[in-house]
């Protein structure tokens, strides 16, 4: 059975799994599902068609599923799914799809600190934090154990790829290629996320190619196209590699391409 307290407002048509702990003065809506494990610590509100998988733990003031903050959001039935052993800290936010039976996705193991904002359609990939403050805006996706800084800000439709760390007070309007660190206003695009990639467990060999890829595609002076050719042509084509050019390729935005010369890779 579950575990809600006396002061939580729990509508009966929720589906609530055995194991699950709603504390005082939580609100969940009537087209909510949350699964076994997961905690209301208190005072939060879960609304909307929201699904919310195992062992995630939702705290204070934080509110999951509410509608798209879009001028053309016209009602309807409009879906997010959370999936396993998410932590949402203190006044974090997270929004439905705004078209019909579109939906908002957020991935496994995520860690979501205070006040944070995942707007409607966005999809987040699996072990993403976003540190206090930092802001996803509509449709836009973050690739696995992205790391999104204090007070970033990323534009609507922009991607960000895997293993990416976003430096604090930063913004990017277009997509951000994985396993890299950038900072600014639309800036600069750094070197290469070392120790995130080592804690992913890519190996040292297959590091010291994408930092080779680094100085082809960021200080080459060439084009995109012409740099992919040379990475192609040149480096080992490594699983990390291989990504790296599929992502360059499917990106609708373009791919940020700003560097300082000098900075390290």
């Amino acid at each position: 059975m579950p575990k809600i307290h006396p002061t939580a407002v729990v509508d009966p048509k929720a589906v609530i799994a055995d194991c699950v702990e709603i504390g005082p003065l939580c609100y969940v809506g009537p087209n909510v599902k949350i699964g076994e494990g997961t905690k209301l610590l208190s005072q939060c509100n879960i609304d909307g068609y929201t699904t919310i998988g195992k062992n995630n733990t939702i705290h204070p003031f934080a509110a999951l599923g509410q509608n798209a903050q879009d001028l053309s959001f016209a009602g309807g039935k409009t879906f997010l799914d959370i999936g396993d052993g998410n932590t949402f800290r203190e006044g974090a936010t997270v929004h439905c799809g705004t078209k019909e039976n579109t939906r908002t996705i957020i991935g496994n193991n995520c860690y979501f600190m205070n006040n944070c904002h995942v707007a409607h359609n966005c999809i987040i990939g699996n072990g993403v934090i976003m540190v206090n403050c930092s802001s996803v805006a509509g449709y836009a996706q973050v690739g696995d154990r992205a790391v999104l800084s204090a007070y970033s800000g990323i534009h609507q439709f922009s991607r960000i790829g895997r293993l990416v760390m976003i430096s604090a007070c930063s913004v990017f309007s277009q997509d951000i290629v994985p396993f890299v660190m950038a900072e600014g206003r639309n800036g600069n695009i750094m070197g290469i996320n070392i120790i995130g990639c080592r804690r992913a467990g890519i190996s040292n060999n297959n590091i010291k190619i994408l930092r080779e890829l680094f100085k082809i595609f960021f200080r080459s002076g060439l084009n995109a196209s012409n740099a992919m050719a040379k990475i192609e042509e040149d480096l080992e084509q490594t699983p990390e590699v291989i990504e790296f050019l599929e992502f360059v390729r499917s990106s609708e935005r373009g791919v940020h391409q700003a560097r300082t010369p000098g900075k390290r890779a």
